[in-house]
């Protein structure tokens, strides 16, 4: 065990007692008044009068056993104070500095915990940037090929007016689900008419299966849609970065590819699209009056908004300014749940939840790609025609309330449109879309304190004004928990309780299950030879210049004669002896009334002999 010295100067051990030859040296007997002492090397009589007393010393109770104490560096000044005054000083200062920082911790605490937040703006430039979803859609949903459809019908129904076979197209479109069709604006008894000739057109097949015939299998193509594409001045094909999709209340559109990036600023990477002559050979007599934008993302629903109307025979010119959003999920501010994710997802999912609380059915368009539909049936056509001004204006008389994503991209458009007036009798709309610059903004939310920041401030306030820290704290409830421990062991040997070996230092060669009673557990002789742990030390050889010699060192003939002579001198004295005699020097000087220690003693004696040997010799 290493030892240590507390701030009085005396060697103490880690408990804070003094060695065991410093104790026997403070309980030896006062000396006697006439008692002389000399320095061992000048022989001069010592002056100890300015020295401590040894009872006195042996009575200080050395504080270093407080392991915490030297770490709050008001505390150790406190307790070593040697006056009132001081002690009154440093406890003022104490309790301004502890309350002070009690104050400081306390705000910094509720700062925490109402996590306050700020939020950092920051323009990042970018090498490129993914293009944001455009999805094109016709107004109406006849965008079919009503040729390949009408035969179908004239195969099961026989002929009929193309005008009632057009009422039993637009009654099959809003059966769908999809907006624009009328077919909802019949009279009951002529809704009910055409609605017979739907079911005999349908035969065994399915809803799903009309569906998939009418608008997968008859719908118009990707070729039939666009004319030409181009990025920047490359030629693209238009089927290679659209693919068809569906979008709410809306019908059949084509969708851009996700991983469509812009490499380049603006008008040298920008995408330019020509869109063929399109017609609607049911709802507008062969003209389709506008082209819907939706501004969307990669998920693969599409909702009602927003939208941008695109005219025909226009130039239209799109921006996009593109915003990361990086916020913290607290309260309602944002959602990180699945359902809220896409700009889309969350309107979509209510809206058809409520037609399956309502109806206990859904549209055929969003059976198969959505996978919490997979075990719901498709609503037949009469429910939705004869409910489809509550299904449709639903979303924009309810509201569904949807939390924006945590994290997620917007992409501002900003629309300018003019009249064309270089037209080309090929195309029937033009859109020019790219990034102004190859950079977006980043919003991030953190808060102004996060947990290493708190720690950090608990430690510079704690550091601060009471100069404390963790290490403190766990000194303390070290030094705590020894002296509790101590306690239950002295009051078990009291009342003698038998205690196990485990609570005392013992040799490893002791069985850990075995106990000793109150008698064997205070007494001073251990429960073992102390040879088991202890080194018996080889005698060390002193010669009589006070040197020691090593073990095999050779002794010179005068040497062998002090020592014998020393042996002979000091034989009468015991190992017990506290005192020796010293040898009578006349000295002008003041004598101690304390004795020198032992072996000052026995270091005198030796030189006294040595001198008296050369003198014989």
């Amino acid at each position: 065990m290493s030892d240590a010295k507390c701030s009085c100067g005396h060697q103490t051990d880690q408990t804070g007692r003094q060695p065991q030859a410093a104790r026997s040296m403070y309980n030896m007997k006062p000396p006697d008044e006439d008692m002389i002492f000399i320095n061992p090397i000048t022989l001069a009589s010592i002056n100890t009068t300015n020295y401590e007393p040894a009872m006195k010393i042996a009575q200080f109770h050395c504080n270093c056993k407080y392991l915490w104490l030297r770490e709050l560096h008001g505390l150790s000044a406190f307790m070593m104070s040697n006056s009132l005054m001081e002690k009154i000083f440093w406890a003022i200062v104490i309790m301004a500095c502890a309350g002070w920082s009690i104050v400081n911790t306390a705000q910094i605490l509720k700062q925490y915990e109402d996590e306050a937040t700020t939020t950092l703006l920051t323009i990042l430039p970018a090498k490129q940037l993914k293009f944001p979803t455009m999805i094109f859609c016709p107004r109406n949903p006849d965008f079919i090929n009503y040729y390949n459809v009408l035969e179908d019908m004239y195969n099961h129904l026989g002929y009929m007016e193309n005008k009632t076979n057009f009422h039993v197209l637009q009654y099959a479109m809003t059966g769908f689900g999809f907006d624009n069709a009328d077919g909802d604006t019949f009279n009951e008894t002529y809704r009910e008419k055409i609605h017979s000739y739907y079911m005999k057109w349908r035969d065994n097949r399915t809803q799903y299966e009309m569906f998939d015939f009418m608008y997968n299998k008859n719908g118009y193509t990707c070729q039939d849609m666009f004319q030409t594409c181009y990025g920047g001045s490359l030629t693209y094909n238009c089927c290679d970065i659209f693919q068809p999709t569906y979008a709410m209340l809306r019908g059949r559109c084509f969708r851009l590819m996700d991983d469509y990036y812009q490499n380049d600023t603006d008008e040298v990477s920008k995408v330019s699209i020509f869109f063929n002559n399109m017609t609607s050979p049911i709802l507008n007599s062969g003209v389709l009056p506008q082209l819907v934008l939706y501004n969307g993302d990669s998920n693969i629903e599409v909702g009602i908004y927003p939208r941008y109307y695109l005219n025909s025979n226009d130039w239209n010119r799109i921006r996009f300014y593109q915003k990361s959003m990086i916020l913290l999920p607290k309260s309602d501010g944002c959602s990180t749940e699945p359902v809220y994710q896409g700009k889309f997802t969350c309107f979509v999912y209510k809206w058809l939840m409520q037609l399956i609380d309502q109806y206990n059915c859904t549209v055929p368009y969003y059976k198969y790609t959505l996978p919490y539909l997979k075990d719901v049936p498709i609503c037949e056509p009469d429910v939705i025609v004869d409910n489809f001004a509550n299904i449709s204006l639903t979303p924009s008389t309810i509201g569904y309330k949807c939390t924006p994503a945590c994290s997620r991209i917007e992409n501002t458009v900003q629309l300018t449109t003019s009249i064309d007036y270089d037209p080309d009798p090929s195309y029937m709309f033009r859109i020019e879309a790219s990034f102004t610059y190859l950079e977006y903004e980043q919003y991030k939310e953190i808060r102004t304190t996060s947990t290493a920041g708190f720690i950090s401030e608990l430690g510079g306030q704690a550091g601060l004004f009471v100069g404390s820290s963790i290490m403190s704290f766990v000194q303390l409830f070290n030094s705590i928990f020894i002296q509790i421990y101590k306690l239950l062991r002295n009051y078990c040997n009291k009342k003698g309780i038998r205690v196990r070996i485990g609570l005392y230092e013992t040799h490893p060669s002791v069985p850990a299950d075995k106990h000793y009673d109150r008698d064997a557990a205070l007494s001073d002789e251990p429960p073992y030879p102390l040879e088991t742990i202890l080194e018996v030390e080889e005698p060390q050889v002193m010669d009589a210049d006070g040197m020691l010699l090593e073990s095999g060192e050779p002794v010179s003939e005068l040497e062998a004669i002090e020592l014998e002579t020393w042996s002979s001198k000091t034989s009468s004295f015991t190992d017990d002896s506290a005192y020796y005699p010293t040898p009578s020097f006349s000295s002008s000087e003041p004598h101690s009334t304390i004795s020198e220690s032992p072996e000052d003693v026995r270091l005198a004696q030796l030189v006294w002999i040595r001198q008296n040997t050369e003198e014989e010799i």
